[in-house]
């Protein structure tokens, strides 16, 4: 698994990501890219609690739901999860308001929680 700070360099590439393009005629690629910065944050703190890489999504919604300090997050986690599957197998589309609550919510309350979780991370390069 990589280690902590490349899967928090790759969240917040993800984020930059998501702001370089228009969100609202790409609503479908909005929500998919803040579900990996979202899955990015899970994953530097599995690293850094030293849990094996989870390989894959079943494994990941797996830790979501049951190691205590992610259970908090879990419903920010899955509704970033359930657009972005909507999107990438239904070819979903979003209101403004549901792409800024994934990004100023879910994501926010996300990022700040594993953020707390890593002392070292608690402010971003």
């Amino acid at each position: 698994m990589p280690d902590t700070r490349v899967h928090l360099d790759q969240a917040e590439h993800n984020e930059r990501f998501f702001g370089s393009f228009d969100q609202t005629t790409y609503s479908d690629w909005a929500v998919t890219v803040l579900f990996y910065a979202a899955l990015h944050y899970v994953d530097a703190f599995l690293a850094h609690a030293g849990f094996k890489y989870p390989g894959g999504h079943h494994t990941r919604d797996g830790l979501v739901n049951s190691v205590t300090q992610l259970r908090t997050i879990s419903t920010e986690y899955f509704r970033l999860k359930n657009r972005s599957s909507s999107a990438r197998y239904y070819s979903s589309r979003f209101p403004a308001r549901d792409v800024e609550r994934s990004r100023n919510t879910d994501l926010e309350n996300i990022k700040r929680h594993i953020r707390g979780l890593l002392p070292y991370a608690a402010d971003p390069r």
